[in-house]
This record gives C-alpha cells, structure tokens and sequence, in this order.
C-alpha cells in the first residue's frame, strides 16, 4: 500500500521510475532492457532496415507523452532511443556493444544458475524456472540455446534421462528448439500437420508443457531471425541431412536412434516420405562432408571411443570421462598431428643431411685381446651345420710349397730378401754448391757436371774481425 501511494505521488509529480515508464509507455517487462529490448527487436539483431523502422515505431510512441506532465521523462526517452539506434547501425559501436552484451549475460546466467540449480533437485521444474529468470533478465535463452544446453550438461550431469530415446532434458530442449524454429519457419505442407508434428516431437523428448511455451514464443517473436539460421536454409535445399544432423546429435549424447520415432516426425515436418527416412538411417554411420578440421577429429575421437568401448566391456575399458574429455578438446588432437608433422619433415631433414642415422652400423670384427668381447661375441653367434657332403681337405702353403717358394727359400736361406737396387747416378740427381741454399760439407768433394770431381781442399777461413 505504501509503495502504490508514493507511485502515485511520483506520477502526480511528473516523476516516474523508469521501470514504470518501460512497462506502461513501451510494454517491456525488463526493468533494464538493452538496447535491442528498448527498441523491440531480437536480441543481436543485424538487419540495420529493422533497427530504423522499430526506432521509429518506438519514437512515435514516445511523442504521445512529450507534451504534459511527464515532458521531461519522455525527452529522456527520445533521447536514449536515439542513443541506440546510432550505436546499433554502426558497424563498430555495434560489434563492442555485442561484445558488452554478452560479458553481461554470462555474469546473469552465472548468478541465475547458482540461485536456482545449484543444490536443488534437478527437475523439469527446476530447469523452467531457471530459464524463465534467464528470459526475464534479458537473456535471449532461445537464440543462445546450443550454448547453454552445452554448458548446462557439463555442470549439472545429474539431470535425469527424460524421452523415450533416453536423452538427456536440456539436449532435448536444444533438438526441441531446431524442430519448433523448423516448423515456424519453413512453409511446407500445412500448418495443422506441422503442429501436430512439433507436439509429437514434445511428447517423444519429454518437453514440458511450460518450456515448449517458453522456446515457441520466443521464436515467434523473432521468426525473421530464425527464418535465416542454417537448419532452415538446409532443410529447403537438402532436408536429408537434416535428418542426418539430428539422428547424430542424438545418438551422441546417448539416445537411441534404432526406433526412428523422432526422425520419423521430423520426416513428416519436413515433407519426406519413409523412403527418405530409411535413406537417411542408412547413412547414419557416415562422416560428414561440411565438417571442419577441428568437428573431423572431434568425430574421430568419438568413434574411436566407441569402438574402445565395444572391445573392452569388462575390465580394463578406457573410463567415459576420458572419452569426454578428449571430444571436447578436438584441438589437441589437431595440435598433436601438426607437431608430429613437424617432427616428421625435421627428422627426415637429418637424415637426408647425414646428421642423424637411423640405421645401426656394421658390426666390428672383436679383438683379440678382448676375451670378455669375444666370448660374449662367440656366445651370440651360433655354427650352422654343413649342408651337403664334406669337401677333400686342401694342403696348406707350408705343407707342400710351390717350386717358385722352394727356389726362393734355397737361394735366401736367411729369409731375408735380395738388395734393394742401387739408384743409378744421372746429371739431375748432382747438388751444386750454393743453388737454392744448399750446404756442402766441409771435406765433400764438388761436383761438377761433365767434369771430373776436385779433391777435397782446405775449408775456407772466416775473414778476421777489424780493430
């Protein structure tokens, strides 16, 4: 009673709160709406057409108040819309707003999660109400939902398996959400039938009735947005591997795809007959061709997975958390292929330099003097047996020489060998005394080519010191 008196003292005055003056003037619920909420829009909308015409729509409005009492707050208005439509068509303001935005939506979603989920029973309820107070802050649950269902699963594991094919609660909102974006966004067939689809779809993966309400207005409300996401412009020129995209996600996170039951709704949503549907299971265990590096060895590390899991049933099977882990961190395998890549290309470069040598030498004959190496050298090499008959024995040199050797041994009983022959003496081999520094002995005859050699004189005196 207090509160709605001093209300109304405020409004008698001219002074409303803003919260008011977004709840009555515009229609916001969000008592601190961003600026795509101010103007009415998605969040993160990026048509810059969109944003002129709702600024406008919303300046309109606000022209009803700016004459009367509440001139002031409604100045203040027009200014703030102003404000927004000038950041959210520039390319720039826009893209570090975005970036504001989504730093102040992790921080609500923290605070919401830790006030609702943390500790409590994890229920539907639980779940609805958490992403009611996500919607209600301004977070765009429905647009953010691969993000949150991801993030939501790996924190609050206990969720319990809820559909008949046994996935979990908030993965089957995200496949929930893709169903209802395709069933608003995507004309085919009539209406009625993909209603009644989109129910069946709800029935099969347990969707509560409040959450179904809660993703199907909010895509509603921004249907031009949805209308441009990748599954409907996948489904309206390839509407297989939709299919395909959805029985993966499924049996991914452990659900089973055997029965068909979900795909065969989608089937029905997407105008396809039994025939495609079989089609579709047929190629389930293909690996996709739009994948990029990173999904390709994320995909590998899960089927490996798989297979390690199939082999070792009993002791000894590699731990689910390991698998887990590694599927989330696709880049490390791609890390680890590049650097062995790299080690690769430098080893070979080594080799092919002569630097390294991968392959072990000749092994040297043992010495003789080594005992400890011969033995261990004879203890390793085995005799191979002879094959065939044994060959005559052949007489060794001493036992019966040659005549060459008998000759040789009687005509140099002492074994030593003939003299070596005498250099014979030619004109080039003669030293002249002083050419090229050449010392002659003193008492050494010199000689002289052509001529016959002098007889050895007195050595020449040194020349007596002067004074």
């Amino acid at each position: 009673m207090v509160n709605l008196h001093s209300n109304r003292s405020r409004a008698a005055q001219g002074d409303l709160p803003r919260e008011v003056m977004y709840r009555d003037w515009l229609g916001i619920k969000n008592p601190a709406p961003s600026y795509y909420g101010l103007l009415g829009l998605p969040e993160l909308e990026s048509d810059e057409t969109a944003v002129l015409h709702a600024g406008r729509h919303v300046k309109r409005k606000l022209r009803a108040y700016q004459i009367g009492l509440y001139r002031k707050q409604a100045l203040e208005l027009l200014a703030e819309v102003g404000q927004a439509v000038s950041v959210l068509t520039n390319a720039e303001k826009k893209r570090a707003y975005d970036g504001k935005l989504m730093a102040q939506w992790r921080a609500a979603v923290e605070e919401l999660y830790q006030t609702h989920c943390d500790g409590a029973a994890k229920e539907a309820a639980v779940l609805e109400a958490f992403l009611t107070a996500c919607q209600l802050r301004g977070v765009p649950v429905t647009r953010l939902m691969p993000y949150f269902m991801q993030r939501l699963t790996k924190r609050a594991g206990g969720w319990p398996p809820q559909g008949e094919h046994g996935v979990p609660l908030p993965i089957s909102l995200w496949i929930y959400r893709d169903l209802v974006v395709l069933g608003q966004c995507l004309r085919v067939g009539a209406l009625e039938k993909r209603i009644e689809a989109v129910k069946q779809i709800q029935k099969l993966l347990a969707i509560p009735e409040g959450l179904a309400r809660l993703v199907a207005e909010e895509v509603s409300q921004a249907q031009h947005v949805f209308s441009r996401a990748r599954i409907v412009t996948q489904a309206k020129t390839d509407a297989e591997a939709v299919l395909l995209r959805l029985g993966r996600r499924i049996r991914r996170w452990g659900g089973d795809v055997g029965k068909g039951k979900v795909l065969a709704a989608v089937a029905r949503l997407l105008g396809k007959h039994k025939a495609d549907l079989d089609r579709a299971l047929a190629r389930m265990d293909e690996a996709p061709v739009d994948l990029s590096a990173g999904q390709t060895a994320s995909l590998a590390a899960r089927r490996a997975r798989r297979r390690l899991q199939k082999v070792g049933r009993g002791a000894g099977s590699v731990p689910a958390w390991v698998g887990d882990w590694i599927a989330a961190r696709p880049q490390l395998l791609v890390a680890l292929a590049v650097a062995t890549g790299v080690l690769a290309l430098v080893v070979a470069f080594l080799v092919l330099a002569g630097i390294v040598q991968p392959w072990q030498p000749d092994t040297p004959a043992p010495d003789a003097g080594d005992p400890q190496r011969v033995g261990s050298q004879a203890a390793t090499v085995r005799p191979q047996p002879p094959v065939g008959p044994p060959s005559p024995r052949v007489p060794t040199i001493e036992e019966s020489p040659p005549d060459w050797l008998a000759e040789f041994r009687k005509k140099y009983p002492a074994g030593k060998g003939p003299p070596p022959p005498v250099e014979p003496r030619s004109p080039s081999n003669v030293k002249f005394f002083g050419v090229r520094g050449d010392k002659r002995e003193p008492g050494a005859p010199v000689e002289v080519p052509n001529g016959p050699s002098s007889p050895p004189g007195p050595a020449p005196k040194a020349p007596a010191p002067k004074g």
